[in-house]
């Protein structure tokens, strides 16, 4: 008992040492924990492409090829009218801040009795380089400098990241089975089928979710996007690839999506209560058409989780992980959800659970046994019946032997 008490706490202490070192190397370990996600993502496409014939290394090509010309295609398209909608919002900004000062900002202190309110952009011009002269001297700005020059190493190096994780990927696709296989062959001959089982079980769930998900994301976009456009709104377009981005954490992409669509409506079209009601038709259209339709046909209940559930999860991936956490913290709730599963149908196999547990002792040998009442009511059964045998066969001799004599 002492010595598997000791090995229990070596293992933790061992685990928490790797994890401890893992977190002080967290710069140098993320590119290769995002390589690993990615080499997940696409590894049952490039099986596919190897088990029709093509070399490994050459599916995995073809794949990643796919990937940059779909991005590329993406790019061309959608860059012009990204720029031409940002040069629209900037060619407005003077005519949006005329129809904050004569119109907007006088009916809300009208309404509401406040005091006149305007916004002086020379005045806001004046003040900032005032506070810049005032607060910073020759010894302030050359520290803004090296930090500029050192946000732009920190710039080089994110892009290095990036350029590095698809290399690693590669060679993670590369090596796919061969380190599964190491993997399977640390998992315990006596728990590898229950561990198999759970991991397969883990693995369906985030592959129909992840799938599924940027499905939502995508077609969600595109109908905010369609949406905004034909009601008239110039953003229109970013608004809606916005608001289908943001959607990958839950309630996220409605609010910000319906919040700069109310804005950018409020400066194109003023005070104009038929477009911002047109406004919200959109954002509860898509919302209908993402819980009636994306959602039950895309995703269905791939998760098991309610929408509070749903909520607190990406709430306590917010508070450990910031944006990190929030954007995994389904993922992770679905893999839990898994593994809570198999813990309560072990749970309710237990002794500990079991209210029908009886404990049967043999005097004789001093063995203890452990059964249910059924069992040991059936034992009961039998020990009568053998006892009720044995008194008849007694008393049957006794009979002979008086008839003998």
């Amino acid at each position: 008992m002492v010595d598997r008490t000791l090995r229990r706490i070596f293992i933790l202490a061992g685990i928490a040492l790797i994890l401890w070192v893992v977190y002080l190397l967290k710069p140098v370990v993320l590119p290769f924990i995002g390589a690993f996600l990615i080499a997940y993502l696409f590894s049952p496409l490039v099986d596919k492409l190897h088990n029709i014939g093509l070399p490994r290394w050459l599916s995995i090509s073809c794949v990643f090829i796919g990937i940059g010309v779909v991005i590329f295609l993406a790019m061309w398209f959608l860059v012009p009218l990204v720029w031409e909608q940002l040069m629209y919002a900037k060619k407005n900004i003077p005519g949006n801040i005329h129809w904050l000062n004569y119109t907007f900002l006088p009916w809300l202190s009208n309404t509401f009795n406040l005091v006149p309110m305007e916004i002086d952009t020379e005045q806001m011009s004046a003040a900032i380089m005032e506070y810049i002269q005032t607060n910073y001297s020759a010894d302030s700005i050359q520290a803004m400098i090296l930090k500029v020059a050192q946000s732009g190493l920190n710039f080089i190096q994110i892009g290095g990241t990036i350029v590095l994780i698809p290399i690693i990927a590669f060679y993670f696709l590369l090596d796919w089975e061969r380190m599964l296989d190491s993997m399977r062959r640390l998992i315990p001959r006596k728990y590898e089928k229950s561990t198999l089982t759970i991991v397969g079980e883990c693995h369906e769930v985030l592959g129909a979710f992840v799938k599924g998900q940027f499905l939502v994301m995508f077609l969600l976009g595109v109908v905010y996007a369609m949406g905004l456009q034909l009601i008239g709104l110039e953003v229109g377009i970013i608004i809606g690839m916005i608001a289908g981005l943001a959607s990958i954490i839950p309630y996220l992409g409605f609010a910000v999506g319906i919040i700069s669509a109310v804005i950018a409506c409020l400066f194109q079209f003023g005070l104009d209560w038929v477009h911002l009601a047109l406004v919200l038709v959109v954002f509860m259209v898509g919302q209908a058409i993402e819980g009636y339709i994306l959602q039950p046909f895309l995703l269905g209940d791939k998760i098991g989780l309610s929408p509070v559930a749903v909520v607190f999860a990406v709430l306590a991936g917010a508070q450990l992980a910031g944006l990190l956490g929030m954007l995994i913290a389904l993922p992770v709730a679905a893999v839990i959800v898994v593994l809570l599963r198999h813990v309560r149908e072990n749970y309710e196999k237990s002794q500990l659970y079991r209210s029908d547990v009886v404990v049967l002792s043999d005097a004789a040998t001093g063995s203890v046994t452990v059964e249910t009442e059924q069992i040991a009511v059936d034992i009961e059964l039998k020990n009568h019946e053998v006892n009720s045998l044995q008194d008849s066969e007694i008393s049957s001799n006794i009979d002979s032997s008086d008839k003998k004599d």
